[in-house]
């Protein structure tokens, strides 16, 4: 579930600086409280993280995306998916995974809808990017995802969420369409 939508970005080309939005804070929590001043500077720290998979997609460097896999691999419905299989279905270009981020015969199909990320970046001159927070008991802030938007348009796949450990952003369960 999500907590709490903190920011949105207009981004209007990869190169752009991004520029955060002003945001509600989540409902029932003051905007000045601890958590919510943790869930804003993780919102910031991810806007760059969003410019960064926004160009490693559109350049299509499955290697940029696979360092963001954690050792241990992905989290998905109770059970973990090993880190040499998340890149396997990365680089297959018949994977859904593949399809989802870069277009394929994996990509899901929804008249009107990009069947890619890729496509969806393609699509559009300004992409906007929503940063929002799903419950995690490992984190009272919550799990911080990142959604692209573009009107008229869908996200294809899962929203993208990351884990911050060790000064760096690593994918969550989220890649996959995990119950």
């Amino acid at each position: 579930m999500v907590t709490a939508l903190l920011l949105a970005l207009a981004l209007a080309a990869p190169a752009v600086t991004p520029r955060p939005a002003v945001a509600p804070a989540a409902p029932g929590t003051p905007p000045d409280s601890p958590v919510e001043r943790r869930r804003a500077t993780l919102a910031r720290a991810l806007l760059q993280v969003a410019v960064q998979v926004r160009r490693d997609v559109e350049r299509g460097d499955i290697t940029a995306l696979a360092a963001r896999i954690p050792p241990e691999g992905l989290r998905c419905g109770g059970r973990l998916i090993p880190r040499a299989r998340v890149e396997h279905d990365l680089r297959d270009g018949a994977s859904w995974l593949h399809g989802v981020l870069f277009g394929g015969p994996g990509a899901p199909v929804e008249t009107g809808q990009p069947g890619s990320l890729r496509e969806l970046f393609a699509a559009a001159k300004e992409v906007t990017v929503l940063v929002s927070f799903r419950a995690d008991p490992r984190a009272e802030e919550g799990l911080p995802c990142l959604d692209y938007r573009v009107p008229g348009r869908v996200t294809p796949g899962a929203p993208l969420c990351f884990e911050p450990k060790g000064g760096r952003y690593w994918f969550s369960e989220s890649l996959y369409p995990c119950p």
